[in-house]
């Protein structure tokens, strides 16, 4: 299973799935880390039937055993599935689903409550929410910058990025220098080449 999960990092979604696809039965399948890594591995396939089905099997699973951290997963990769196909509405209302979980059961964790808030910051991005989006990006990334998780903060400053391209270009520009330093502090080269291109198209 880790082999599978290395393999998935490294963009060698076949080579993943071989390892997996065998044993992997959607109808008896229990096991969170299987359920997860064979919906990423239909995300990148573009497979998003197939992805929902797996996200909605997981959190069914973790709603009926009471088990929260799952819970909140599940919601949030639903909400992942839908970004990807541009249902940003429908994402939202599950972020909103998870956040729900967060306050209720993690109160203390800032970096659930900070990848929350990119998301709900993102999708309003999205939607034309531009003032809302900020604020929301904003929290993250203050959450953010309270743990040790580079991803995170990078992620909140590109986010921020993106939202000051619309309204404040010079300060949109040093988030993401920022966000680019992070990734690349992190050893995240996809992440920093992703910043690199939105940079470039802003000139």
């Amino acid at each position: 299973m880790n082999q599978a999960w290395d393999l998935l990092f490294e963009g060698k979604i076949n080579e993943a799935k071989k390892l997996v696809s065998e044993t992997f039965s959607l109808e008896t399948c229990k096991d969170y880390s299987l359920l997860n890594l064979m919906g990423y591995i239909k995300l990148f396939e573009k497979d998003y039937k197939e992805a929902l089905l797996i996200y909605q099997n997981y959190l069914e699973i973790a709603i009926s055993s009471q088990d929260k951290e799952n819970e909140h997963i599940g919601y949030h990769q639903l909400a992942m599935v839908y970004r990807e196909m541009n249902e940003f509405q429908t994402a939202l209302f599950y972020i909103e689903r998870e956040q729900k979980i967060i306050e209720e059961a993690f109160t203390e964790d800032t970096l659930k409550s900070s990848v929350n808030n990119y998301e709900q910051g993102y999708l309003r991005l999205k939607l034309g929410k531009v003032a809302e989006a900020f604020m929301y990006m904003e929290q993250s990334l203050k959450q953010a910058l309270q743990t040790d998780d580079l991803i995170a903060q990078a992620c909140a400053y590109r986010g921020l990025g993106e939202i000051g391209s619309i309204q404040n270009p010079e300060e949109s520009h040093e988030n993401f220098l920022q966000a680019i330093g992070l990734f690349e502090k992190a050893g995240d080269q996809i992440g920093a080449q992703e910043v690199r291109k939105l940079l470039n198209n802003k000139k």
